[in-house]
């Protein structure tokens, strides 16, 4: 063991230097609020999710021989997308796995292996990644995906000499209604009864755990920051920061900022392309996404509705327009937004407005 860990955990300094960079992440976000209480208290709360999720993730390692993916509870980060059910496990890089499963209501998933993390010196760094549409499946819809180093005949998600983590993510067009892809991941040989706690290792994670909080902040902010810099314009994000936080390489992300008063609308006029999955969403400005399950603040391919033509006027208002595709900011003033194109050819150009609320009537 580590003299040094095993002391700054005895000692109390490692519980000490994880609640200070608690306190730290929340005076980064209270510096960067708007002079609003409602998005000061929200800033205050994304910290404690992010703080809750990162600190069970770093002191329960246990890496069981076969686990269920579920919906597993996970931090709103980065617009994450309502359509979207995300699962993962933690993976040993020199293990190999089996992942089984069905599709149930899913319209499409995708399936990646990382290495590194949000907030880590080298961001989450995609591995391997493996579409559902390239899937070999059997008669009865179900199929089973190899995860190694080494490929392997048949479906194959490729891991690297330092993935650590497995994600899924699956595609519900009608969220509140379907039914999500049930999965389960067996690791091949077993895996070993998980040992006592070590001292030195929990120092360790609880610094760690601190830390990526503290990055993660830091990082998003930036997102913020990039997005408000064009606020009710939506364009391509910055590659740089897309470079620390990779995910489906066939996704086109496009983002904004939006801030309206009770009387204004922010209109979004689209032409979707041919591809296998569009969305466009809002979120808060700490980018989190609102509560999709009671209000309506996202659309996609199959819950929008389009002109003769396939046109599709979206409208983001503070109260109800009395038109189709309203997107209710659930008591915001301002946020950020998502446009999403998954397996498109050609990337359409939206068109953006802001107009008097009382001219949509």
């Amino acid at each position: 063991m580590s003299d040094d860990a095993v002391q700054r955990i005895s000692d109390g300094r490692a519980w000490d230097e994880f609640c200070d960079r608690l306190k730290e992440a929340g005076h980064q976000v209270l510096d960067a609020a708007p002079d609003d209480p409602f998005d000061r208290a929200e800033g205050i709360r994304y910290v404690s999710r992010l703080a809750r999720s990162f600190l069970r993730n770093a002191t329960e390692t246990v890496q069981p021989g076969r686990v269920a993916l579920g919906h597993a509870e996970s931090p709103k980060i980065g617009l994450d997308n309502p359509d979207y059910v995300y699962c993962g496990a933690s993976l040993d890089s020199n293990a190999t796995y089996t992942l089984r499963g069905e599709f149930a209501d899913a319209h499409m998933i995708g399936f990646g292996t990382f290495s590194g993390g949000l907030g880590t010196p080298k961001g989450l760094l995609r591995d391997g990644y493996l579409e559902s549409h390239a899937l070999k499946r059997e008669a009865d819809g179900s199929f089973e995906i190899t995860l190694s180093q080494v490929e392997t005949a048949g479906n194959w998600l490729p891991m690297g000499p330092e993935t650590n983590a497995l994600q899924a993510r699956q595609t519900l067009l009608q969220r509140a209604r379907q039914r999500q892809a049930p999965m389960e991941l067996e690791r091949l040989g077993g895996a070993e009864a998980p040992p006592p706690l070590d001292p030195a290792r929990f120092s360790k994670a609880l610094d760690r755990a601190g830390r990526v909080v503290n990055a993660t902040v830091s990082q998003f902010l930036n997102w913020t920051a990039s997005f408000e810099a064009h606020r009710h314009e939506i364009r391509p994000i910055d590659p740089k920061l897309l470079a620390v936080a990779q995910g489906d390489p066939n996704t086109s992300y496009n983002y904004s900022y939006w801030e309206l008063a009770e009387d204004e609308a922010f209109v979004i006029d689209l032409d979707p392309p041919e591809c296998e999955y569009w969305n466009l969403q809002i979120g808060n400005h700490w980018l989190e996404s609102l509560d999709y399950m009671n209000f309506q603040t996202h659309v996609n391919q199959e819950t929008a509705v389009a002109d003769a033509d396939g046109h599709v006027r979206i409208v983001v208002a503070r109260r109800d327009p009395g038109v189709p595709n309203w997107l209710d900011t659930a008591g915001h003033a301002r946020g950020g937004l998502a446009l999403r194109w998954v397996g498109a050819k050609e990337i359409p150009e939206p068109r953006t407005q802001v107009v008097a609320l009382s001219s949509l009537a």
